[in-house]
This record gives C-alpha cells, sequence and structure tokens, in this order.
C-alpha cells in the first residue's frame, strides 16, 4: 500500500484511498482465517473478497459517522 504524506485533496483521491482501506479490511479475515486453520492460502475468491467488501464498507461508514459526531461534540461549546 502507498501511503502519501500530502493531504487528500480531491474527491477522486478520498474515493482511492477509501478503496484500498476497503481492500485492506475485506482481506484482514481471511488471511486471519486461513492462518488460524494452518492452510496455505493463495487470493481470496473475487465472491469472497466482494462478500468481505461489503461488510468491510458498512463497517468504514459506521466509524465515519462515530467520528464526524465526535467531532461536532468537541467543537461544540461547554462540557463534553
Amino acid at each position: 500500500m502507498y501511503i502519501s504524506p500530502d493531504p487528500i485533496t480531491t474527491p477522486q483521491q478520498a474515493a482511492q484511498e477509501r478503496d484500498t482501506l476497503l481492500e485492506l479490511i475485506a482481506r484482514g479475515p481471511y488471511c486471519t482465517l486461513a492462518d488460524a486453520l494452518g492452510d496455505g492460502h493463495g487470493e481470496p475468491s473475487e465472491e469472497a473478497l466482494t462478500k468481505a467488501k461489503a461488510v468491510a464498507d458498512d463497517y468504514l461508514a459506521a466509524y465515519e459517522e462515530w467520528l464526524v459526531t465526535l467531532a461536532a461534540a468537541n467543537a461544540a461549546p461547554g462540557p463534553l
């Protein structure tokens, strides 16, 4: 994965970074399970990756919502 020190400034860059993160999150459980079972494993199938990306997308959307809520709470005047 390429990590750039430059800030994300366009919607296209943000979309690419999100896709990269979804790919990383989606592959994690597959590789972890294969390693735990002691199976040598190659690449997950496209079907497995597609299903895992859908779950990862739900997780990432919930995380983004939490971050927005947290930022709004931190920006509000007064005690938290």
